[in-house]
């Protein structure tokens, strides 16, 4: 039977180009690149075809379909932050000195909120029932009522130019960065707790996921690992590129997206596992000096077949019996990456040389693995994952050996005949990969560029009762005769 799943993919938005990069989520190379005006900065999702996008120098909001790739523009006055509201149907527009409220498809203005000096971010709750707004130059942050659109609270003098805003989703936190430090705001209370950072840091962009405040460093090129119980940073990540700016945590909370601005080089995206807030990846715009800014992603629907692994459970009817772990099924298949690519920093005066490429055993991506039996009565069961495997590219840079990692994704969806008497999660999976290159890897200057194919082999285990055939009187057995010492060795101690 066919299904119908989602493909993961990436938005990023490129202040210098002028253009909007996207990135296959599973493989992580860049698809394509599509002008859509001077200076993009905030991405937002309309619907899910729809992604919106403010660029402040033309003074357009645009909607691009993520199938077609068609563009909608809209002449609309805005300096690059504006905020899509999909359960009420609003679009949030910041001017500067106003915000400006239209409807969804950006034709009919309903309100207006002015009085403001520099706006430079604004924020709603998850209900899109409050609106945050952070003046940098009246130092204030104000929240609305977006019913009545009237002020119901209000903070005042948040330090040396504040300039990014978070809300917790609970909605009674605010976070604010400063120049020198976070402020952390009891909305309720109005508490405000400082929380230090070392001299030199200015923060960009900042997002929770669990305990964790993770803050983009931009003064000392990494990202901030912030304990929002005791207010400490207490440990940080190196970003493979300078000037970290905006942050996006993947849907299944399992991977951290930082985009690197990296002036007059490659910016590009970082991707940080959320479990051991390592560095796995990055990737690398096309251009130079794109300075990507936002990140946003969107599953795009496609047809999947899923393979079906046949297996048989049947009783025997022999008496004797041993209780022991068997492979119930194992399931194959051939996973192709034609096309995957990435650049390397292209730097006046250097030069690369591929040396190999090691590819990692392949694993379950945490937190993706869904079991369950299938709405028929039939006795197939569903199980699905993402199979992952990391790869690092060993090369010389001026003949100084230098490495960088990276992985590709896949979704795999089986259907197993397991009888419904049987739990789904007795059975352990077993993933075994090999990868190989399905032709020649090319590098050109510091681009490199190559395909994959990897074989997956899956194997079902769990416990069973193996049953063995019963001895009869007549049974007739070999003698042996030309072994004859003890069938124990000499210090084998016998228990009983």
């Amino acid at each position: 039977m066919d299904t119908i799943i989602r493909k993961k993919i990436y938005f990023v938005s490129n202040v210098k180009t002028g253009t909007i990069t996207i990135i296959d989520g599973l493989c992580n190379t860049i698809l394509k690149e599509i002008p859509v005006g001077e200076r993009p900065f905030k991405l937002a999702i309309r619907d899910n075809n729809t992604i919106g996008v403010a660029c402040d120098v033309n003074n357009t909001i645009s909607f691009v379909n993520c199938k077609s790739y068609k563009i909608e523009e809209h002449f609309i006055s805005n300096d690059g932050n504006f905020l899509i509201d999909k359960a009420n149907q609003k679009i949030y527009v910041s001017n500067t000195s106003e915000v400006i409220i239209y409807d969804i498809n950006l034709d009919k203005i309903l309100n207006r909120i002015r009085e403001f000096s520099a706006i430079t971010d604004i924020k709603l709750n998850i209900k899109g029932s409050k609106l945050y707004v952070l003046d940098t130059l009246l130092k204030q942050l104000r929240i609305y009522n977006t019913d009545t659109y009237t002020l119901i609270n209000s903070f005042e003098n948040l330090g040396i130019n504040p300039t990014c805003l978070l809300i917790s989703k609970d909605d009674k936190t605010a976070y604010i960065s400063t120049k020198i430090d976070i402020l952390k705001i009891n909305i309720d209370s109005k508490l405000i707790t400082n929380i230090i950072l070392l001299k030199g840091s200015l923060i960009t962009g900042m997002i929770i996921n669990e305990n964790t405040l993770y803050a983009s460093n931009l003064g000392l090129n990494r990202i901030e690992l912030i304990d929002i119980n005791t207010n400490k940073a207490y440990n940080y990540v190196l970003t493979s590129r300078p000037q970290p700016t905006s942050l996006f945590i993947t849907d299944d909370n399992t991977k951290l997206l930082v985009s690197n601005r990296s002036c007059d080089d490659y910016g590009g995206i970082d991707i940080i596992d959320l479990k051991s807030n390592f560095l796995i990846s990055s990737i690398l715009m096309n251009t130079i000096n794109s300075q990507p800014y936002n990140i946003i992603s969107i599953n795009i629907p496609f047809t999947y077949t899923p393979k079906v692994a046949i297996i048989n459970l049947n009783a025997v009817s022999n008496q004797i019996a041993i209780l022991a772990k068997r492979v119930f099924s194992t399931y194959i298949e051939t996973i192709k990456f034609p096309i995957i690519s990435f650049n390397l920093p292209k730097e006046t005066n250097s030069s690369y040389i591929y040396k190999y490429m090691k590819f990692e055993p392949g694993i379950i991506v945490p937190s993706t693995e869904f079991r369950s039996y299938t709405p028929t009565t039939s006795e197939f069961s569903s199980i699905k994952f993402i199979l992952r495997v990391n790869y690092i590219t060993y090369y010389l840079k001026n003949n100084i050996n230098k490495s960088i990692n990276g992985f590709f994704e896949k979704p795999i969806d089986i259907l197993l005949n397991i009888p419904k008497e049987r739990n789904l999660h007795e059975f352990e999976l077993n993933i075994k990969t090999t990868t190989k290159f399905i032709d020649s890897p090319k590098f050109l200057n510091n681009v490199f560029n190559f395909g994959v194919s990897t074989l997956m082999e899956l194997k079902v285990i769990g416990e069973d009762e193996i049953y063995l055939t019963n001895l009869k009187e007549n049974d007739n057995f070999e003698e042996f005769t030309v072994f004859d010492s003890s069938i124990f060795p000499d210090d084998t101690i016998i228990p009983f």
